[in-house]
């Protein structure tokens, strides 16, 4: 189950901007698309999305005159439209819904209103399945699909955070995200000592980071108050669909003081919560 939620995760986050620039020439909203890439193409994994990079399950009809490839559906051995690159199948997605007239009452609903395009998909006899509506609105609903109506193809990008842990038991900081990087300034206190830190982190696999960080250790107490330091962390960004934080960065890393100090190594666990 874990492992097909992740399948998911990474399909949205492949297609979504392809989606939502379907959605900005053609009107239909990235929600439904990527609803129905999932659904159709079993997250990109079937056969038919391997193969024949078809995501939408679209039968070869009478007007096709390109690549086609033979898989069963509600009957043995139908023709299915084959495509070049995925990108190529998300476009003749869009020209389906726009070119046919028994589609023409959907662009009358308003972009946003998920609800109502994935029940007029089904009733303009896109599927057969009489669940598909819902199957299309539990996707969009669990995975919170609807944000890419916005037209946004990246969630926001610069956050303030709060971040707690061990040993530093509380901090704030500011993360700026653009693309695979991160950026981030922040600090950190364990009430003994304090650290303060700018950093930087690739994003390696699917919301799994890499990265350093360096700045000063603060100690009140010390002769020698200030002490240089460097990091190295791994960091795993997890979303969230709370109204208190948009996700939370799980991380892990080791400090290293520059200077001489009670500690030679410093390694801290922490939780940041990216603020909306």
């Amino acid at each position: 189950m874990l492992s097909a939620q992740n399948n998911t995760e990474q399909y949205i986050a492949k297609y979504n901007g392809i989606a939502i620039d379907e959605m900005n020439r053609y009107g239909i909203p990235a929600s439904i698309t990527l609803a129905q890439g999932i659904l159709e193409s079993g997250n990109g994994e079937s056969r038919l999305a391997t193969e024949g990079k078809n995501h939408f399950g679209i039968k070869c009809h009478s007007n096709w005159s390109g690549k086609t490839i033979i898989e069963d559906d509600d009957k043995k051995g139908e023709c299915f439209r084959k495509y070049s690159k995925v990108a190529d199948s998300f476009r003749d997605h869009s020209l389906f819904l726009t070119e046919r007239g028994r589609y023409s009452f959907l662009f009358e609903y308003n972009k946003t209103d998920y609800k109502k395009w994935a029940k007029g998909l089904k009733k303009a006899g896109y599927a057969t399945n009489p669940k598909y509506p819902s199957l299309l609105i539990d996707l969009i609903e669990k995975y919170n699909l609807n944000q890419y109506d916005k037209g946004n193809t990246k969630d926001k990008q610069l956050y303030f955070s709060h971040s707690y842990g061990f040993p530093y038991l509380g901090g704030v900081g500011v993360y700026y995200f653009n693309k695979k990087s991160l950026y981030f300034i922040e600090a950190n206190t364990s009430f003994v000592f304090s650290s303060a830190s700018v950093g930087y982190h690739y994003e390696l696999l699917n919301k799994f980071y890499a990265g350093a960080n360096s700045g000063a250790i603060y100690l009140p107490t010390k002769k020698v108050s200030i002490v240089p330091q460097l990091s190295a962390e791994l960091m795993y960004r997890k979303s969230s669909k709370s109204n208190t934080y948009k996700s939370v960065l799980i991380r892990g890393g080791v400090q290293f003081p520059l200077a001489k100090m009670d500690y030679e190594v410093i390694p801290y666990l922490r939780l940041t919560y990216l603020l909306p």
